[in-house]
């Protein structure tokens, strides 16, 4: 540190007297590296701190006045700084005014989840919930409209897997439970399906991510990677790469399919007894019931695989040990009707046997979650239990249903304000059970509700971080929005149309506690405070606290230091391991010890497992049954037969089904291109776009000087198009346009651009057209309700952020036109 400013940012080295676990195996011993490399942009991250649209006041819009909120300029408007007594005052008088005019708070929607920055107290993203929880329950605000956050990382497995072999608690895939002991001991070939651990990974595991391939190599397992694009993992890891067209495993799934049936290369005995309904499979493949067999022959011109690899990857796959890699799933589980992929992916596994030594489902990466018992790697179960203190805030967003019976979904939170009532099926809540995926919600709850009157954004990116941002914004925009306010450090992405901003810090700027939860070592750090606040920040949950003593609400927000110390006081290295609370904060990190591999092998032994046993092993031996009303893996959905038979998008037995964003339909006329969407490689999600280290490295720069999105563009598309390396592009859709930088490669299949995900939002004019030239590509990814006529029951409302259709076409720079519209 150097007075207010962060000099520098360092690895953490693991102390030496902290036991790393081993994977001791025939085929070597398996460990990580005691220095923990971060992601780059957690070392550029000092650069955000006192980045350029830091928001350091309270800002309220030129152009609102509660008499007249002007909604049509939010985006355009000017601001100016007022004081927190004076924002304060706004605020409870918008809430007052609400609870006076309405009689309740659920005209409030309330934005609260998502990923902020590390911290389990002062940077969480539920406060919102909290407060408005709180005054219903100790003021009698009544129920507030939550927007409950989507399964967005799992859709495919959620709204389609479930469906086949249940995993409710894990969205939808295979409880990991020492999978890795399994797999480096046993597995011959991994798929990675559309996995790249060497972009989502560091943001989310830290460098385990990054050590597990190394795993695989070591072990001398081949790997064969299929994607659209050759990612990072891929060109780094994989020993083959298999490019298909965005949006099209589930024909690649099925002609895997028909090559083991008609070849006898599936594992029979596991059909028969662990599975239900595949001879209707077998039927369909074989094009008994629609006169199509789903042949390679079949797959290839939809694919664009050719049918000899699609044989010779069927006949390898059924030859090996083979297991499927993902990281959460990749595009391919996120784009439209993904839930079909879900499903097929999981026909195929059970073809192969699912769960025998060396065939599982492995994820690299979050080695600590998504299990039924056991961490992926040795871990003691009492640590994984006790060892961390979980801010029971979490449950606001990945739970098993709204806390607020008047919530929306966050894929149709848009809808919800510009087209009401919308009615769907499945609350989307994280951790549902599968049966509520048949349920009927609407929103408004009932005829004469008010509606969305209020916005209450915490969490600062939906535009930019879920699909079709455009209608985000004019969401923001409607008459019927009265009030949004925005509590966010910086003023980017929906920020801009606010009418009231509330400066939240960044995690330099408090003490805070830091639990380790998604990586291979369970840790906590105590987190001091780095540097005095930016201006007049706030942390979110000081924001939060001073709004509740305003409704004296002060019991309900102690302060945070006896907070965390509570939290703290809760685990184990207070209760087993006697490090108080005051020495804590002075050595300011625990990091567990792991078990030897001798203690490993007797914890499993005690949870059903042996040495090099995991994964589903215990459901192919015979050790339990699934949660589908089978408890076998069900090839026809009982659940979908019996309550939802008629339904052509998701059938019970899925199928290959064409629909508006594939090559080939009538749209792609227009927008003949797919566009696929990975995790960025150097950005969090949105977080980062603003760092001009990240920017420069992973930017295009235009002649016009500025820094554009990259678009990966194969010769074969860019060719015709005029494109070369380096020229700006619009890449548009009748939602809208972004503005990207072409690089001409390889690296991506004919017929598909390859954009990241997470750009800022910066609009511009062209041609008097509205773009982005940003490059925020989610802006123009479909909503769910599209699929539908306005006033039809949404089935299945998905997150479709990848494999939908553009055009692409090289611009004058000339041509643009900066605004200070903000969309």
């Amino acid at each position: 540190m150097a007075g207010s400013r962060i000099v520098r940012s360092l690895p953490f080295q693991i102390p030496d007297d902290v036991r790393l676990y081993e994977i001791k195996t025939s085929r070597g011993v398996y460990t990580r590296p005691r220095k923990d490399v971060q992601m780059p942009l957690a070392y550029a991250w000092k650069r955000r701190v006192h980045a350029a649209t830091r928001v350091r006041y309270p800002l309220l819009r030129d152009d609102w006045s509660p008499d007249a909120p002007h909604p049509a300029t939010r985006g355009r408007s000017g601001y100016s700084r007022i004081s927190w007594d004076r924002a304060l005052d706004i605020v409870v008088g918008q809430l007052d005014r609400v609870r006076a005019t309405y009689g309740s708070m659920e005209p409030v929607l309330v934005q609260a989840d998502g990923h902020g920055q590390s911290g389990y107290l002062q940077s969480l993203h539920f406060w919102g919930h909290y407060l408005f929880d709180m005054g219903r329950e100790r003021r009698g605000w009544g129920w507030w409209t939550q927007q409950l956050r989507n399964p967005d990382s799992w859709e495919g497995y959620y709204w389609g897997a479930k469906h086949v072999w249940g995993f409710d608690d894990t969205l939808g895939e295979p409880p990991q439970d020492a999978v890795w002991d399994d797999v480096l001991e046993h597995a011959e070939m991994v798929i990675f399906s559309g996995n790249d651990p060497e972009a989502t990974g560091l943001g989310m595991s830290g460098s385990t991510a990054l050590v597990m391939p190394t795993w695989l190599k070591k072990a001398g397992i081949k790997i064969v990677a299929i994607s659209p694009d050759l990612n990072y993992a891929a060109a780094v890891h994989a020993d083959t790469w298999i490019p298909l067209r965005p949006n099209t495993d589930s024909a690649l799934y099925l002609a895997l399919a028909h090559t083991w049936i008609v070849e006898g290369l599936y594992d029979k005995d596991y059909i028969r007894t662990h599975t239900t309904g595949f001879e209707e499979f077998r039927h369909h493949v074989l094009g008994e019931d629609d006169g199509v067999a789903k042949t390679p022959a079949w797959a290839e011109p939809i694919t664009g695989v050719p049918s000899r690899t699609i044989r010779a990857l069927a006949r390898e796959w059924a030859a090996r040990k083979t297991s499927l890699s993902v990281y959460f799933g990749g595009p391919k589980i996120r784009g439209t009707r993904s839930h079909l992929v879900g499903r097929l992916e999981a026909y195929v596994l059970a073809m192969q046997g699912i769960g025998r030594p060396g065939r599982q489902f492995l994820r690299t990466g979050a080695p600590s979650f998504y299990k039924r018992a056991l961490a992926q790697v040795p871990r003691y179960p009492a640590v994984d239990k006790h060892g961390l203190a979980m801010n029971p805030m979490i449950e606001y967003a990945i739970g098993k249903g709204p806390t607020s019976p008047v919530f929306v979904p966050r894929t149709l939170a848009a809808d919800a304000i510009l087209h009401p009532p919308i009615a769907w099926r499945g609350s989307s809540a994280a951790l549902a059970k599968t049966e509520d995926q048949f349920t009927r919600y609407r929103f408004p709850p009932r005829d004469g509700h008010p509606g969305i009157r209020v916005v209450w954004n915490e969490n600062g990116s939906q535009a930019g971080s879920w699909g079709h941002g455009w209608k985000w914004l004019e969401a923001l925009r409607s008459p019927a929005i009265d009030f949004v306010v925005g509590i966010h450090p910086w003023l980017e992405n929906d920020i801009p149309f606010s009418d009231l901003i509330l400066p939240a810090q960044t995690h330099f700027e408090h003490a805070d506690l830091i639990t380790v939860q998604r990586t291979d070592l369970p840790a906590m750090f105590y987190q001091e405070q780095a540097i005095e606040p930016v201006g007049e920040s706030k942390s979110d949950f000081e924001i939060h606290r001073m709004i509740g003593e305003r409704f004296g609400l002060d019991a309900a927000f102690p302060p945070a230091d006896h907070w965390l110390r509570a939290a703290y006081e809760g685990t184990l290295a207070a209760t087993k391991l006697g490090i108080t609370w005051e020495e804590f904060k002075k050595r300011q990190v625990v990091v567990y010890d792991c078990p030897t591999w001798d203690e490993w092998v007797q914890i499993k032994q005690e949870h059903g497992f042996g040495p090099h046993e995991g994964g589903l092993h215990w459901f192919w031996s015979g050790g339990g049954t699934l949660e589908t009303p089978s408890g076998k893996i069900e090839f026809v959905s009982s659940r979908i037969a019996a309550l939802d038979p008629a339904n052509a998008e998701r059938p019970p037995l899925a199928k290959w089904t064409p629909h508006a964003e594939l090559q080939g339909s009538p749209r792609s006329h227009a927008y003949p291109l797919s566009v696929v969407s990975n995790h960025p490689r150097f950005r969090f999600h949105v977080q980062g776009d603003d760092v001009d280290w990240i920017r420069e490295i992973g930017k295009v720069r235009g002649p016009d000087g500025y820094l554009y999105e990259p678009c990966w563009i194969h010769p074969r598309d860019a060719g015709p198009r005029g494109i070369a390396n380096g020229d700006v592009v619009m890449v548009h859709n009748e939602r809208g346009a972004v503005l990207v930088g072409a690089v001409v490669t390889e690296r991506i299949v004919p017929g598909a651009l390859g954009i990241e995900h997470g750009a800022r939002i910066d609009p511009a004019m062209l041609r008097g057209q509205r773009v982005d030239r940003g490059g925020s590509i989610n802006l123009i990814a479909p909503s769910p309700r599209e699929k539908y006529a306005i006033g039809a029951e949404i089935t299945i409302p998905e997150m479709s952020v990848s494999g939908f259709l553009a055009q692409a076409e090289r611009i004058d720079v000339a041509d643009i036109v900066a605004t200070p519209d903000q969309g």
